[in-house]
């Protein structure tokens, strides 16, 4: 009997061994997909194993790689609000079955705290907003938090539904945007949230980015250098590995000869987690193949101080991870940081920055410097933030006319005599002053760059303003909200802030 039992033990163990088939965890319960192109679906089973995933009418089969992994598409398909089943079986293995599975709108919402933030620790009018009406067609993941040098291939997630019970958990921008865009194309809408409060840019950033970015250059050669994976480490580390067999040769040498133990080589450098890099690896490069519409991005207060360097990492950014998802033109929509009292005077550059970043083609940028608080960095309303960045999605993504999708910003200034005319782009049905009263927060100065407190005046047409000051009587150089708490009153007449601007700066 001994023998017997363990004759069957012994059989059992080879098929308890098998590899079986397996998803990513973006392929869970409540996922979404995304319409109208064609759905990679992607895992591992027993290497050499056929594979056939099953969605709707859809058939689809491969074969397991060497390595055991697989991937397939699913042809582009309509939206649909259908709770159906996705899935997927190995020859002779198990069968896996992803439930409720809608197919809809898809956006990946990223960056620091500002994004993170929960609607439980939004405004009591957001909160009430999203727990009053359950939208169980509006559905979020979140990516943990993790950093690695290593490329990853999965992470520890599920698919949330917009519920009472789940929806205080969501990001609130994220969640308001996915709102909007549901109620307007009466679609399923999920986001991907992957956010981790405090992080600079660095971190977030794919390396394929650099090489569309010549001005970083040599930034990207040196990050290369101390990367895991990238050619240019591997080599150093090779390198390395045979100096520190050489090296235990000769100290092995020196103490049996009693001499001296020679210096030990360098060891080869390594980016830094968190701060420079890792946040890419581990949240962004695991859903880099899923069915995605656009970004949205909500970070650079830990940035703060860097200026136009930070426009030239956002370039790095959108470039990295359009290659990555294998979209040139996905939108990618961001939110301009809002006042707040960091006591440096880095904020007004960074704005420009992020205005600039609309160089960028298909791009898109909220301004919130009317709803922000300039002793929280953490503002409350949310829900504006998300339909802001909801109207750059229907107009430019969609075609569904927007009234504007911008407050002011920028153009021109032209020196005429005693003032300056500044024209703007957004200027919707005309600017106006949000409270009635004179604009505030402009200044002006001659070339000597010494800025003093301006009178601007809106122009008989609504779409441009002349700015002088006394003091100055032939300005050359005009600024606005130039400063980090800067709450000013300009706006158009759809509502919607201008952003700052200085004349001269960031050319």
């Amino acid at each position: 009997m001994k023998r017997m039992y363990c004759a069957l033990l012994l059989s059992w163990i080879p098929s308890a061994l098998m590899a079986e088939v397996k998803l990513p965890a973006i392929f869970s319960d409540g996922a979404v997909l995304q319409r109208d192109q064609a759905v990679a679906v992607w895992g591992w089973a027993e290497p050499g194993k056929a594979v056939k995933v099953s969605f709707g009418k859809q058939s689809v089969e491969t074969t397991a790689k060497p390595d055991g992994t697989w991937q397939l598409q699913l042809a582009a398909m309509p939206a649909s609000a259908e709770s159906r089943s996705l899935t997927v079986t190995e020859t002779g293995g198990t069968e896996v079955v992803v439930k409720d599975v809608l197919v809809g709108e898809v956006w990946l919402a990223s960056g620091q705290s500002n994004m993170e933030w929960s609607v439980a620790a939004s405004q009591e009018a957001d909160k009430a907003a999203a727990t009053g009406t359950p939208l169980p067609q509006v559905r979020m993941i979140k990516v943990p938090k993790k950093v690695t040098h290593a490329r990853q291939d999965d992470f520890v997630g599920k698919w949330d539904t917009a519920t009472p019970d789940k929806v205080m958990s969501f990001s609130a921008v994220g969640y308001f945007f996915a709102r909007q865009l549901h109620e307007q194309l009466k679609v399923p809408v999920g986001i991907i949230n992957s956010s981790w409060g405090g992080t600079r840019i660095d971190p977030w950033l794919a390396e394929e980015g650099f090489a569309k970015v010549p001005e970083l250059a040599e930034l990207g050669k040196t990050r290369a250098n101390q990367l895991p994976g990238t050619p240019a480490f591997d080599q150093a580390f090779q390198n390395y590995i045979k100096q520190m067999r050489a090296w235990c040769d000769g100290a092995e040498k020196a103490m049996g000869s009693g001499q001296g133990i020679p210096a030990q080589p360098a060891a080869v450098p390594l980016l830094a987690l968190q701060s420079q890099t890792g946040m890419y690896q581990a949240m962004i490069h695991p859903v880099r193949r899923y069915g995605i519409k656009g970004f949205l991005w909500y970070q650079g207060e830990s940035n703060n101080g860097e200026g136009m360097l930070y426009y030239q990492k956002m370039r790095v950014l959108v470039e990295g991870w359009r290659t990555q998802f294998g979209n040139d033109k996905a939108p990618f929509l961001y939110v301009q940081l809002a006042p707040f009292t960091y006591n440096n005077l880095g904020l007004p550059e960074i704005w420009a920055a992020q205005q600039k970043a609309l160089s960028i083609p298909n791009t898109g940028m909220a301004v919130i410097n009317d709803i922000g608080n300039v002793k929280n960095i953490h503002p409350g309303n949310k829900s504006e933030v998300g339909r802001r960045l909801s109207l750059w999605a229907l107009d430019r993504t969609y075609g569904i006319k927007q009234k504007e999708v911008s407050g002011p910003l920028f153009r021109e200034a032209k020196a005429e005599g005693k003032s300056i005319k500044v024209t703007f782009d957004h200027t919707g049905s005309g600017l106006v002053a949000r409270d009635g009263k004179a604009l505030t927060h402009f200044e002006v100065a001659a070339a000597d760059g010494k800025f003093e407190p301006a009178v601007a005046s809106i122009a008989a047409d609504g779409k441009s303003i002349t700015v002088s000051a006394e003091k100055i009587p032939a300005p050359t150089q005009v600024r606005f909200a130039w400063h980090e708490t800067a709450e000013p009153n300009l706006m158009n007449k759809e509502g919607l802030p201008a952003g700052a601007f200085h004349s001269q700066w960031g050319k």
